[in-house]
Order: structure tokens, then C-alpha cells, then sequence
């Protein structure tokens, strides 16, 4: 009896081919953008829960001051005086491009991830050791460095790189071990470890009125059934006895950290994740599916009452509820296993494209199947349920005479029908408001003032130890199409020296790069008030922009001074222009250019003309090569470099796009499961105009204008909530474009029209067909 019921629905399904093709082939895309989405939101909801204690490992910060970075001291204290801590490690970050060298080969490969730590680093995420000079410890000597796996095979090729010397120009290490690569999953990467307890490789110092300290990072493997919160309090109680003026410590969960929204201060060296976004998608795909839902459900129930007089036999014959449910469940389950195995087999072909979709590629290593298959199943179960009661219910309305005539039954105003398509129009007109507001904020922040001239504008990274930084910079300025260049230390797009403002009771950070006398003609920056840089100001000068003179609250810039705890300070001789020295997610900062020509410098900018950039390329690289034969030379142009800011956003446009397209289509194909059954219903009601002289325009005028109407209450429900989700998005931007009123005008006249065209083929084809095939059995 199932293998008959089978065949039946497999010859429900081929009666109506085409539609059957775009109902199923529609869900089976609707799912597939679900499971995409759903992969996704697994793979970032799994980052560091791949380390064996990742449940008992922690990050310690200052909750007060909202800081993770805090004393290298700290890691002994707390390491030796809390027996719930089963192991603490430091962790001092330098995610910044390094050149490492094999002295002996003259080999050098780019390593952007460099770590100071120590040797419980190991034990507290469960690294692996693939080889080391000594068993016990990794960090065998003061000067260890540890590398991954990788970095051996670029750098040393087959070679064995225990005990031989890496250099770079501000440090030489012995590598003592080699470990294997993190888990791409980690928040954090590591390529190159340095040991923390040598002074010469922890990362960074910050002063305070001439105290300075070593901040890092503390991650703390707590022992099982520790409570972290008793712990705090129990560190913030006896902490202070123990030399240290902290006293609102806090912990973070390590797995926590890529998701938060936490700004500590040195959260930015992890990996971050955006939970809102991922919140966009989540809702996105939870719409797809409903959306998919709703079209299979008018599909149902429009075959349901396309073979009515099936059902009346079958009723008549004796048939039952319990009979009827079987068979609808029988020919739902079946599309919906031919929709899901079509899903699999596309998500398949484009688990490799995903990283185009949502930045980074999904593994299904990465993803936690224990928690999504079950979300997966409960989901086609409930879809499965739905589709096969609720034809059932709705037939329930109509009596036997019905069925066996084929008639057509109009239940009150079909609200459940309209509702529907209004949910499905609302969120089709809200996607495209949101896509096209996406794309007007990029194309505003990609094209903003920077207040600078960034086009035609290239940057050298220039080694610290290079003594011949000016004479490489006028060799070059020699260049035809070279206009300026000059020496920075620091550059917009990267400041790595903030300084106090010096003033009493009114502390702030001021951005500080050294320049040479270059510097506001290459990069384009205006003098707005006093003058530039002479030659007796060298060492003692400064100019500041116009968010810095605002801030120190200058009415004028006479005899002022940048105190920032250099003996004399800075005499401020000139006020430039803003200019953004960071992405435009963060307002304008105080910045002071110092003037110390004779400092060494990491940075050389060049303004270039107009021309072939390759020729001009190979032409500076020519001349770096006769002062650096054994450096490479690393350059970015700085359109590209403020370009790529803006790279999640780009990839959350192409993403969102490619959803609400998929949206849209399941959206028109539910418009047209809503005219197919309003044909359907209103077959003989044609026929009768049509014999009574009705033209083909009024027949679709009739039919159309149900649609104009829902669609104009969608776009009344869509447009504040479009708003609304936008304005929170925009948030994120400290310049932002305006939420302009023609962009949700268009939005609903976009969905009009694409509803029109939709609903115009069918109700054409309806329009045209033949009276008497509606009036011959009458």
C-alpha cells in the first residue's frame, strides 16, 4: 500500500511538472541558503572550543579601566599565589608584518603573527610539540624562539631548524622547538614565539609618570569546578597586598573573546567576530526559511484543490482523515526529500566559494554537528507536519457535493493567504531597502575626504636598523614621476605611538607620528593656522590637527606646548587640517606630527604621477634593491590600504545581496502559488466574464489589483523596520550617510513591480484561456 501511495505522489508531482520543478527547486534553494548560513553561524559560535580545557581557560582584565593589557609582573603573582589556578601564561601580541631571516642562507619569509610568551603557553591550550632541543621545555633558553610548522617548511625548507638562528633587525633568536600550526578556528594566531622571559622579546611598554610596565595579556587555566566569579573577588580582596594597585580584576571566558562586544583595549590583537552581523544572517536565514515554507504550503494546498475530485472519490469510497493525512504526508515528505537532497548536493559544490559569501571559508571540521543537526531535523519535521495538516484542515471546510463537482469554495476573506503574502512582500521590500543602504554607506566611506590626497600615494616599509633612509628617499625623489616623498615614523592608516596630553586632571591620548619636513606636501594635508616646520625647529616642534586643538580647548595656538613628558615638550608652531588616520568606523582623533628629521624612521611615502605603475614600480624597486640587496621591498598604495578597511562590510553587501536575492525569487514564486490559486478558485468566474464581453485587461486588472494593495500594506510594515535595523548598523560608523527617504520609495516600487510581473503571467495566461474549457462541464 506505501509502495502505491509513493507512486501516486510521484505522479501528483509530474502532473503539474513545471510548477513542481519551481516550487521544489526554489525550496531546495531556500534550504540550501539556510544550511549555508546555519554552517556559518556553528563554525563562529565554535572558535577556541577546539583546546582540550577551553571550558576552564580564561582571560584576566581590568574591569574598571575596560583593559586586558596589564603588567608582565602580574603572571608570577598570580601564578604562584592562587592554588585555583592550575596554570597562567602571558600573552604579548605583535600582529605586524616582520621580515625573518635564515643568516646563513640569506633566506626571508613575511611572518605577521609574533607571540611573547613562556613556557606554560603549551600546557594551558594543549599545543603540540613536533620537535624540540630539550623535552622538558620548549623555551630551553633565554633567547628561544619557537616556530610552527609551516614557518620551518618556508623558511628552512627540509632542513632542521632546531638550534639554528633567526634574525630580524630588532632581535636574533635560537630556535629550541617546533609545534604545530593553530587551529584556523583560533581567535588568535601564532606563527613565531618568543620568550617572554627575556626583556628584549616582551612587545610593548607603556609609561606613566615614569613608571613603566610591560602590558600583556594573562590567560589563566583554571582547575576543574573553580568558580571564576569567587575567583575574582578572592584576586581583587588579596591582589593589592601583593605590590600591585589593580583592584577590579575581572575574567573572561577565553572562548567569550571573538564574539564579545567588550572593547578591551587589546582585544583588537584576536581575530574578532561581529555578533550583530551574525545576527543578521541567523535572521536572514530563519526569513528564508519561512519564506520557503509559505510557497511549499500554497503549492499544497493549491494541488490539494487541484485534484478535489480525487479526494471526493476517495472520501466517498469510505476514506478518512486518518487516510487523507497519510497521503498528504506521503506526497509532502516526498517533494521535501527531493528539495533536501538537492540542498545537500549544492552545499556541497559550494562549501569552497563560502569565503566569497561570508569572508572566510566554512570547514565542517569547524562546525558543531552535535547541536545542528538536531536544529536541521526538528526544522523539516515541523515543515513536513505543517504541509501535510494544513491542506487537510482547510479541505475539512468544504462538504462532499464539493468535492465530487470540482467546485470552488471561497473561505470568508482567506486572511491566513493574505498574510502570508503580505509576511513574504514585507520582507522582500525590507532586504532591498537594506541591500541598497549598505551599498550607499560603502560607496560613501570609500569616497569620503580623508583629508588627505590619497590617490597616486605609496608607502614603503623602511627596516629601523636602514642607515641610509635619507639618501634611498632623494635617490627616489629623483625619479621623474616621483612629485614628493617623505619620512615618517607611523602613517595614517597605522599610528603605533599614542602619547598622554599632559594636562592636569584632563588626561587623554594624542596619535603622534614623527615626520621629516616632507610630510604635508606628500600625503596632501593643509596648514589651516600658523606655519610649517623651519629648520631650527628640529626636535622641539610640533603641528596639530584641528581635533587636537579642540580637545586641549586652544582658542589660540600662541605659546602653547605639547607636554608630553618629554623634558621641554613640544612647542606647537602650526594647526593642519583633520585627517583620518584610522577607518571611519572611529571619529577624528587628536594627532600632533613631531618634527625629528634625524630620528630613524619605518615609513617612506611617495607621491607619484600619472603613468604606468608597473614601469614606475620596477623602477623604484631598482633602486631599493642597490641600497637593500637583502630586504624585500613592501609597498601599498594607500587607496588600497583604506580600501581594504572596509572589507567586512564589503563582503556583508555581497552576502546580504545574495540572500535577499534568493529571498526575493522564493518571494515570486509564493506570488505566483497565490495567483495559480486565485485562477484556480475563479476559473468559471473568467469564463462567465469572458462569455459576457469582459477584455483581457479587465480580467487582469481584476486579478492584479489584490496585489497593489497587499503590497502597499507590506511596504507600510517593511520601511520602519528597514529604518530601524539600519539606523542600529549605521552605529557602528562614526561617519555615516543619511537614511534618505527615496531609498525605501524605491524599495516599494521595486517590489511592485517585480509582484506585477510576477502576477501578470499567470494572470494572463487565465485571462487568455479558452471559456469553454471553464464552462463545459457546467
Amino acid at each position: 500500500m506505501i509502495r502505491f501511495k509513493i507512486k501516486l505522489a510521484i505522479r501528483n508531482l509530474l502532473k503539474n511538472k513545471l510548477y513542481s520543478f519551481l516550487i521544489i527547486g526554489g525550496f531546495s534553494i531556500g534550504f540550501t541558503a539556510s544550511i549555508l548560513i546555519g554552517l556559518f553561524y556553528s563554525a563562529e559560535n565554535n572558535i577556541d572550543k577546539h583546546f582540550a580545557d577551553y571550558k576552564n581557560i580564561f582571560r584576566l582584565y581590568d574591569a574598571k579601566k575596560s583593559k586586558s593589557g596589564l603588567d608582565y609582573k602580574l603572571n608570577e603573582v598570580l601564578s604562584e599565589n592562587y592554588p585555583d589556578i592550575k596554570e597562567t601564561c602571558p600573552l604579548g601580541f605583535s600582529y605586524f608584518p616582520i621580515t625573518l631571516k635564515d643568516p646563513e642562507t640569506k633566506d626571508y619569509i613575511r611572518v605577521e603573527y609574533v607571540v611573547s610568551t613562556n613556557n606554560r603557553f603549551f600546557d594551558v591550550f594543549s599545543m603540540k610539540i613536533l620537535s624540540s632541543l630539550s623535552a622538558a621545555e620548549p623555551f630551553s633558553q633565554q633567547n628561544s624562539a619557537v616556530i610552527t610548522e609551516s614557518v620551518a617548511k618556508k623558511l628552512f625548507g627540509d632542513k632542521n631548524p632546531l638550534g639554528r638562528t633567526i634574525n630580524q633587525e630588532f632581535f636574533s633568536a635560537t630556535v629550541t622547538a617546533v609545534m604545530e600550526d593553530l587551529p584556523r578556528n583560533s581567535s588568535f594566531k601564532a606563527e613565531l614565539l618568543l620568550n617572554s622571559e627575556n626583556k628584549s622579546f616582551q612587545m610593548a611598554q607603556e609609561c606613566d609618570n615614569g613608571v613603566c610596565i610591560y602590558p600583556v595579556e594573562h590567560v589563566l587555566l583554571l582547575k576543574n569546578d573553580v568558580d571564576p566569579n569567587a575567583l575574582a573577588e578572592n584576586l581583587n580582596s588579596s591582589i593589592p597586598k601583593l605590590n600591585t594597585t589593580i583592584d577590579s580584576l575581572a575574567l573572561q571566558k577565553f572562548s567569550d573573546i571573538y564574539l564579545s562586544t567588550k572593547d578591551l583595549g587589546w582585544s583588537d590583537e584576536h581575530f574578532k567576530g561581529n555578533s550583530k552581523m551574525l545576527l543578521i544572517f541567523l535572521a536572514i536565514g530563519v526569513l528564508i526559511i519561512l519564506l520557503s515554507s509559505i510557497n511549499y504550503l500554497n503549492y499544497t494546498v493549491s494541488m490539494q484543490y487541484a485534484k478535489m475530485r480525487e479526494i471526493g472519490i476517495n472520501k466517498t469510497n469510505g476514506a478518512e482523515k486518518l487516510h487523507l493525512l497519510t497521503d498528504s504526508l506521503i506526497e509532502v515528505s516526498l517533494g521535501i526529500f527531493i528539495s533536501l537532497f538537492f540542498s545537500v548536493m549544492l552545499v556541497a559544490l559550494l562549501l569552497p566559494s563560502t569565503g566569497m559569501l561570508f569572508g572566510k571559508e566554512i570547514q565542517l571540521s569547524d562546525v558543531n554537528f552535535q547541536q545542528l543537526l538536531p536544529i536541521i531535523v526538528a526544522v523539516i519535521f515541523g515543515i513536513i507536519l505543517l504541509n501535510s495538516l494544513a491542506p487537510i484542515y482547510i479541505l475539512s471546510k468544504f462538504n462532499i457535493t464539493d468535492f465530487l463537482t470540482g467546485g470552488r469554495k471561497r473561505t470568508g476573506k482567506q486572511i491566513g493567504k493574505q498574510a502570508m503574502l503580505t509576511f513574504q512582500l514585507t520582507v522582500s521590500i525590507a532586504l532591498i531597502a537594506v541591500v541598497m543602504l549598505i551599498f550607499k554607506q560603502l560607496q560613501f566611506v570609500k569616497h569620503h575626504d580623508l583629508g588627505f590626497n590619497k590617490e597616486h600615494l605609496v608607502r614603503m616599509e623602511l627596516p629601523f636598523k636602514f642607515q641610509n633612509q635619507k639618501a634611498l628617499k632623494n635617490e627616489m625623489g629623483k625619479l621623474p614621476f616621483v612629485g614628493s616623498s617623505a619620512l615618517s615614523n607611523g602613517y595614517p592608516g597605522h599610528i603605533n605611538m599614542s602619547m598622554g596630553s599632559g594636562v592636569d586632571g584632563d588626561e587623554f591620548i594624542v596619535k603622534c607620528i614623527f615626520v621629516s619636513e616632507d610630510f604635508l606636501q606628500t600625503l596632501g594635508i593643509h596648514l589651516t593656522d600658523g606655519r610649517s616646520f623651519m629648520s631650527g625647529d628640529k626636535d622641539h616642534a610640533c603641528l596639530m590637527n584641528e581635533a587636537a586643538i579642540n580637545r586641549f580647548g586652544w582658542d589660540s595656538i600662541e605659546g602653547k606646548k605639547y607636554k608630553n613628558g618629554r623634558e621641554g615638550g613640544y612647542d606647537v608652531v602650526g594647526v593642519v587640517n583633520n585627517f583620518n588616520v584610522e577607518s571611519l568606523h572611529s571619529s577624528l582623533a587628536p594627532v600632533a606630527l613631531l618634527y625629528e628629521p634625524d630620528r630613524e624612521f619605518n615609513t617612506l611615502s611617495l607621491r607619484l604621477m600619472p603613468g604606468d605603475i608597473s614601469q614606475q614600480i620596477s623602477s623604484l624597486r631598482n633602486i631599493w634593491e642597490s641600497f637593500l640587496p637583502d630586504d624585500p621591498m613592501e609597498f601599498t598604495f594607500y587607496d588600497n590600504q583604506f580600501q581594504a578597511m572596509y572589507e567586512k562590510e564589503d563582503k556583508l553587501a555581497t552576502s546580504i545581496t545574495f540572500f535577499s536575492i534568493i529571498a526575493i525569487v522564493l518571494t515570486c514564486m509564493g506570488i505566483l502559488g497565490q495567483i495559480f490559486m486565485i485562477s484556480l478558485n475563479r476559473t468559471k468566474e473568467i469564463g462567465v466574464r469572458k462569455v459576457n464581453g469582459a477584455k483581457i485587461s479587465e480580467i487582469m486588472t481584476m486579478l492584479n489589483k489584490d496585489f497593489v494593495r497587499w503590497v502597499a500594506i507590506a511596504f507600510v510594515i517593511a520601511t520602519p523596520l528597514a529604518w530601524y535595523s539600519m539606523h542600529k548598523w549605521l552605529e557602528n560608523f562614526a561617519y555615516k550617510t543619511e537614511l534618505s527617504w527615496w531609498i525605501f520609495a524605491l524599495s516599494g516600487i521595486l517590489a511592485l513591480g517585480i509582484a506585477l510581473l510576477t502576477v501578470s503571467w499567470q494572470s494572463w495566461k487565465a485571462a487568455t484561456r479558452n471559456p469553454v474549457e471553464a464552462l463545459r462541464y457546467e
